[in-house]
């Protein structure tokens, strides 16, 4: 497959890390979603402290107040309860047992108030959902894009996770994540996890997170800083998870050697916290994993599994037609929490 890209303009410290890209417009035909354009980091706070989890309740007092489901929904959900309490039982979203009227296998908008704002999310229920069946659902996180659908700029997980999973794309305030938590997008993130899972029947123990770019450099924030909220992620093309993280997740990573915009070694960093953190063997071989050439790495802690999948002659494309699969077919072997 064919990959074309323009190569952006990039601040780099001294250490060779990328801090920003100057927005560029990259195409590829790997998907479908387009509109990407160079990824940028946003604020990355390594020291994420403890405190700052004001979801690492996360389980505990939502307004279950039935919203309205009509293509743009008007429900109000604040940034002072983005909590997912409540549960109709042991893994079972609020949301369970509640009757939802919007299209399926379709993406559908939300709308949610985020402190002062309006914000949109994307949710898409599978063909023949049942709001009595606890669904997993893989929350996405986009690449930079200065698409007015930049939420669509992510690996096409659908298409692989059929009628088996929820899928939910946020959609950042800028074309780009902003990764600090006093930022705009943490705290949507928090409310758009609350509004999801309160109005949907979900499996709690099985929330997974991905990300493309920008998206997965968000992706492995929230893995440390949310890290007690979910089973696993999956990213593709970024990675830097941060410093004091909390809770455990499996992960997987994809990432291209000939990556020109952000550089490889940004994945292997987010890879080689997981591996310390999950108790994998860093020394010992990897173990070659489907779907090729991902491969699982020896010793970790039982459901933690970490797989590290490196492509070449890619660049930063998504690559739909590994990315989608190989992000599915991870979550789902994945037991529940």
């Amino acid at each position: 497959m064919l990959h074309f890209a323009v190569r952006p303009l990039c601040l780099v410290l001294a250490t060779g890390s990328i801090v920003a890209c100057a927005p560029m417009p990259v195409t590829s035909n790997d998907g479908g979603d387009s509109g990407v354009a160079a990824d940028v980091r946003g604020t990355i706070e390594d020291s994420a402290s403890v405190q700052d989890a004001s979801v690492m309740d996360v389980m505990n007092a939502v307004d279950v107040t039935e919203p309205t489901d009509s293509g743009v929904a008007r429900d109000v959900q604040t940034t002072d309860a983005p909590t997912m309490g409540d549960s109709g039982g042991a893994g079972r979203s609020a949301g369970c047992g509640r009757a939802s009227s919007i299209a399926l296998n379709a993406f559908v908008a939300r709308s949610i108030a985020v402190g002062m704002s309006m914000r949109d999310y994307y949710v898409r229920l599978p063909t023949g959902y049942d709001p009595n069946r606890a669904y997993p659902i893989v929350y996405q996180f986009h690449g930079c894009s200065t698409a007015a659908a930049r939420q669509d700029n992510n690996p096409p997980v659908h298409n692989a996770s059929g009628a088996n999973a929820i899928i939910v794309r946020g959609r950042a305030a800028a074309n780009c994540w902003d990764n600090a938590t006093a930022g705009p997008d943490i705290p949507y993130i928090d409310a758009m996890i609350a509004d999801a899972e309160r109005t949907f029947c979900v499996d709690t123990s099985r929330r997974f997170a991905s990300g493309y770019s920008s998206g997965a450099f968000m992706t492995h924030r929230l893995a440390c800083i949310r890290g007690a909220l979910f089973r696993g992620v999956a990213s593709i093309a970024g990675g830097q998870s941060g410093s004091m993280c909390t809770g455990n997740v499996a992960a997987l990573l994809i990432h291209d050697t000939n990556d020109m915009t952000v550089n490889v070694s940004e994945s292997i960093r987010a890879r080689d916290n997981h591996v310390m953190r999950n108790g994998c063997n860093a020394m010992a071989a990897r173990t070659p994993v489907m779907p090729m050439p991902c491969e699982s790495y020896a010793g970790c802690m039982a459901g933690l599994p970490v797989v590290w999948c490196q492509t070449s002659g890619q660049d930063h494309s998504r690559q739909d037609s590994l990315a989608g699969p190989a992000f599915w077919n991870f979550f789902n072997s994945l037991p529940p929490r």
